[in-house]
C-alpha cells in the first residue's frame, strides 16, 4: 500500500488500494462530490449514501454519486473498507463513533468538516474509532447545496488538510493521504488546534462577514445591488444550519477572528471620522496587497 507506481499520473509516494465498498454518510454537495471522485477513480467500487431525506437519496443516485441510497448508516457501513462522513460538524464525532462498529475491520473512517478540535478529541477517547479515524477537510465547496449539485472534479487541485489525533496510527494518515492525493488533491497536515485557527481566519468568519452584509442590507437599496455586492456576499447562500454548528464547534478561534475584524474596522471608522484619508488609504493599499498575493498563489 506504501509502494507508488510511477506511470501513474497521479504518482504519490502514498498509494490507497482500490476500494470495493464506500459509505458516504451525509451524500449532499461534498459528500456526493465525494462519491462522483470515487467512481471515478475506483470504478468497480460500490457507494452507498445515507440520508434521512428521501429527496436527498434520490438525488445521490440520481446524479450518478452513489450506487444505491439508504437512511440507516449502520447498513451503508456494513463490510465497508472506507466510510466517508459529510454532515454538519456537531454531528460528525458520534456519527464516526457508530460507523466503525459495522465497517470492514480493516476500515478507514474520514470526514469532511472544517472544525476538527472537538471531532477529534471526542474520537480519541473512543479507543475503537480512534485506530480508524482520520480527520480530513477539503478545501473546497460552494453555497449550493446537495448532491444534485456535486461534481466530481471539486477537489481536483484543492488543498485538503489531514488532521490527525494523539491516537490516530501513522499508517492510516500515510492511507488517507493516499486516498486524497489519488482524487487528484493537495495535502498537508495539521494539528487540529491549528486547523481550526486557521480556517476561522481563512473561511468561518469571512462567512459571518458576508452574512453580515447580506443580513444589514437596507430594504431601499436592495433595487440597487450589483455584481460587487452579490459577489461579496455569495457565500451566505450557505447552509445556516451548517454553518450554526461551525459556530458551535470552534467559538473561540471564531470569536478571537471577530474581534481582530473588529478592530480593522474601528480604526477605519475612527480614520474616516476624524478625516484622516491617508490612513485610509494606507489601510486600502495594505489590504489590496494581501489579497492580490493571495490571488496570484492560486494561479
Amino acid at each position: 500500500m506504501m509502494v507508488g507506481n510511477k506511470r501513474d499520473p497521479l504518482y504519490s509516494e502514498y498509494v490507497f488500494s482500490d476500494p470495493r465498498r464506500v459509505a458516504i454518510i451525509g451524500a449532499g454537495l461534498l459528500g456526493g462530490s465525494f462519491g462522483l471522485a470515487i467512481r471515478k477513480r475506483f470504478d468497480r467500487c460500490e457507494v452507498v449514501g445515507v440520508s434521512r431525506s428521501a429527496i436527498s437519496r434520490e438525488q445521490a443516485v440520481s446524479s450518478g454519486a452513489v450506487t444505491s441510497a439508504t437512511d440507516e448508516a449502520g447498513e451503508a457501513c456494513e463490510g465497508a473498507d472506507l466510510v466517508c462522513v459529510a454532515i454538519p460538524v456537531d454531528g460528525i464525532a458520534a456519527a464516526v463513533v457508530k460507523a466503525v462498529k459495522n465497517c470492514h475491520a480493516d476500515g478507514m473512517v474520514i470526514d469532511l468538516g472544517s472544525t476538527k478540535t472537538t471531532i477529534v478529541r471526542a474520537i480519541d477517547g473512543a479507543p475503537l474509532a480512534a485506530v480508524k479515524f482520520v480527520g480530513t477537510h477539503p478545501i473546497a465547496g460552494s453555497e449550493k447545496t446537495g448532491a444534485a449539485n456535486a461534481r466530481a472534479d471539486l477537489f481536483v487541485g484543492k488543498t485538503v488538510v489531514i488532521t490527525p489525533g494523539k491516537n490516530t496510527p501513522s499508517g492510516l494518515v500515510n492511507r488517507a493521504r493516499g486516498l486524497w492525493q489519488s482524487l487528484g488533491a493537495k495535502v498537508m497536515e495539521m494539528s487540529p488546534e491549528e486547523h481550526d485557527i486557521a480556517m476561522a481566519s481563512v473561511s468561518h468568519v469571512p462567512h459571518l462577514v458576508a452574512s453580515m452584509l447580506a443580513g444589514t442590507l437596507r430594504d431601499q437599496t436592495a433595487g440597487l445591488v450589483g455584481t460587487g455586492w452579490l459577489d461579496l456576499t455569495r457565500v451566505a447562500s450557505g447552509d445556516p444550519q451548517m454553518w450554526a454548528a461551525i459556530c458551535r464547534e470552534n467559538p473561540s478561534a471564531i470569536s478571537a477572528e471577530l474581534a481582530r475584524a473588529g478592530q480593522w474596522l474601528s480604526r477605519l471608522r475612527a480614520a474616516i471620522d476624524s478625516g484622516d484619508f491617508a490612513s485610509v488609504e494606507r489601510m486600502l493599499v495594505e489590504a489590496k496587497v494581501v489579497r492580490d498575493h493571495v490571488a496570484s498563489r492560486q494561479k
